[in-house]
């Protein structure tokens, strides 16, 4: 007979996390024996092929053994009722609890955590109860509190905190009026109305200026997924330190549309001595933010102005630049319109591109829906995640590589286009260099 799929799975398990170990072994990464406070290893870090290849396999069978295990209301039962603990979570978010508990690994008992807080005993100790089964925190004696290195994370590093935040209020809450945001035609992009809109009574980005401490704390999430879980800032600059431009020796001039406050664009110029930078943006505060704020080492290389997405770049605004490079860079800004729009903007560059001796490029970078049956299911689940976000936030369409080339030719079949791809753990990002071939 057979072996029965409980045992087989299991063994696959075993078999695999054998060869994990040795694999990390032989890399010199150590193995994580527990999530005690200061533990840290390099298997949660190293983007190694091999090792992230065997974690994700073992990931993959211990969560269809454990379906196996569960059946399908065992499944659906748990499944649906982490949303208590999201609930949960989010309180200790919110009235930072968390900070509260010593990071030295010791005990606080539930009284004084409470008398810290100005948060009832009696509700408290019910909501970090619940938080502690699943191991963000730790309750080994009752009713006495401490960190793991999870909730010793959601301390040191506020950025992802505010991303977890996030996730566990304003997306929660948007999510569940998606239901109701199909009961009647509502076509992608302006025409139709997000979840989030729905369920907050206005637009995502409108609602964060009106809750200007929301709207915070979203920028830092913003910052740091984009730090660590997103790869379009990497393959930026990784593209600045090999193009052509600065391997021959000239200067690159780069041009950020909408570009905020000129983060990135500080950040590439203290990379790169030999490139200049100008961050355009349609809002004036943000270009006011961004002069204030940015070092007085770099200001005569990073400028700023303010305009209109939409307007058209004349061929006469890159002319004073013979000698170097010429980029606009659209770093996230098309995915949040309709394909008329986009079109709209790739053909304001038209102009600027035909200049017969410097030759602009035009570098996108954006999010891309990868194409079905890319990644095994537990993998997959991530970016498809990904796709109902933007629907249930913004009413957008999150694009695939293919739907992203035939819009970049329909706004001229004279671009040339090259492309790359890369995918990290929640997201998955495009890279498109465009010139005009005439």
């Amino acid at each position: 007979m057979d072996q029965n799929t409980l045992i087989k799975t299991a063994q696959q398990i075993l078999d695999t996390t054998t060869k994990l170990s040795k694999s990390l072994t032989d890399s010199d990464i150590a193995i994580p024996n527990d999530l005690n406070v200061g533990t840290t290893s390099g298997l949660w870090t190293t983007h190694n092929a091999e090792i992230e290849a065997l974690r994700s396999k073992i990931t993959g069978l211990s969560q269809n053994l454990g379906m196996l295990l569960e059946g399908p209301h065992g499944f659906l039962h748990e499944y649906v009722s982490v949303n208590w603990e999201h609930g949960a979570l989010y309180t200790l978010l919110d009235h930072n609890v968390l900070e509260q508990i010593p990071l030295n690994g010791s005990k606080i008992p539930i009284a004084e955590l409470a008398t810290r807080t100005g948060l009832p005993a009696d509700k408290l100790l019910r909501i970090c109860r619940l938080v502690a089964t699943v191991g963000i925190i730790r309750e080994e004696t009752e009713g006495e509190f401490s960190h793991t290195a999870i909730s010793e994370t959601l301390v040191k590093d506020q950025g992802y905190k505010s991303f977890i935040g996030f996730q566990t209020f304003e997306t929660r809450v948007a999510s569940a009026h998606l239901a109701d945001s199909l009961r009647k035609p509502n076509p992608y992009w302006n025409e139709g109305q997000a979840a989030f809109e729905l369920a907050w009574g206005m637009p995502m980005y409108d609602w964060h200026r009106e809750h200007p401490e929301k709207g915070k704390r979203f920028a830092q999430a913003m910052q740091s997924v984009s730090k660590n879980l997103d790869a379009g800032n990497d393959m930026i600059i990784q593209w600045v330190k090999g193009s052509k431009g600065l391997q021959n020796g000239k200067s690159l001039h780069i041009v950020e549309i909408q570009g905020k406050t000129g983060a990135f664009s500080a950040e590439l110029a203290t990379l790169y001595p030999n490139a200049e930078f100008e961050v355009q943006d349609t809002s004036a505060e943000l270009i006011s933010r961004g002069k204030q704020t940015l070092d007085s080492e770099l200001a005569s290389r990073v400028k700023f102005s303010q305009r209109d997405l939409f307007a058209i770049r004349k061929c006469d605004e890159v002319g004073d630049y013979t000698d170097n490079t010429v980029v606009f860079l659209l770093r996230g800004v098309l995915w949040s319109h309709g394909d008329e729009e986009v079109i709209a903007l790739l053909r304001s560059f038209l102009p600027a591109m035909e200049h017969q001796g410097i030759k602009p490029i035009v570098l996108i970078s954006d999010l891309v829906s990868p194409i079905w049956s890319t990644f095994e299911s537990h993998v997959e689940r991530a970016f498809r995640r990904r796709d109902v976000t933007l629907t249930t936030m913004h009413n957008v369409k999150q694009r695939t590589s293919t739907e992203w080339s035939q819009l970049l030719q329909s706004a001229d079949p004279n671009f040339k286009i090259q492309y790359q791809e890369r995918h990290t753990s929640h997201s998955c990002r495009g890279l498109w260099e465009v010139q005009l071939e005439i």
